[in-house]
């Protein structure tokens, strides 16, 4: 499932590079690492990934500033920010920006690795026009509502998860591939997903 998924780990702590990389690639994923943001863009000029998971605080470019370079030049890259030094403005440039996932440290291998696998198969998911479509009348209501509130943000958390809820009820087919041939993770990865983005959706909104 993650044989040829291309992952980019972002992070000044050679210990923390080391130990993600490992795992990661125990995963089945193909992992490319860089020492800070400024190193990261360079290599992902040469070579785009489908995710990016970096660190906050970094020498040069910090986490922020390569999820703004990844969303101007490379905005079908995942990007997972995870930090010891977050807060709900780090947190809503994050989502401002589009990025998949904002996670405190520390956090276990597992985690890592569940939340990765999700943010790499969202290419899977058929995007939510066409979920629309085939969605029932309650679902589409949510919808509209969501586009309709003047908050700006990239993708909100009820419609990512109308994406990846709906687009496997769109595709029986691939759900029922996901059911049979998905790891542990792959499965760890949908239930993280839609809680996480559940969660965000219905957070109260801060002025």
């Amino acid at each position: 499932m993650n044989a040829h998924k291309k992952v980019m780990l972002v992070d000044d702590e050679e210990g923390v590079r080391i130990s993600w990389n490992r795992y990661l690639s125990e995963q089945g994923f193909d992992v490319t690492v860089a020492e800070d943001g400024a190193k990261a863009i360079k290599k992902l000029r040469k070579e785009p990934v489908d995710v990016v998971v970096s660190d906050l605080k970094m020498p040069t470019t910090d986490g922020i500033e390569l999820l703004e370079w990844i969303h101007d030049s490379q905005p079908n890259t995942q990007f997972i920010l995870l930090t010891g030094y977050g807060n709900e403005d780090v947190e809503r440039r994050v989502r401002e920006l589009g990025g998949f996932e904002y996670l405190n440290k520390p956090i276990t291998p597992d985690t890592l690795a569940a939340v990765v696998t999700a943010a790499s198969i969202l290419d899977l998911v058929p995007e939510v026009d066409t979920v629309v479509e085939t969605a029932p009348e309650p679902v589409l209501e949510e919808v509209e509502v969501q586009v309709a509130e003047p908050e700006v943000r990239q993708k909100s958390g009820l419609r990512r998860t109308v994406e990846i809820v709906g687009g496997l009820i769109a595709a029986p087919i691939l759900g029922l591939l996901f059911c049979i041939f998905l790891p542990v993770i792959g499965f760890a990865a949908l239930f993280w997903t839609v809680g996480r983005e559940l969660k965000e959706a219905f957070k109260p909104a801060t002025t």
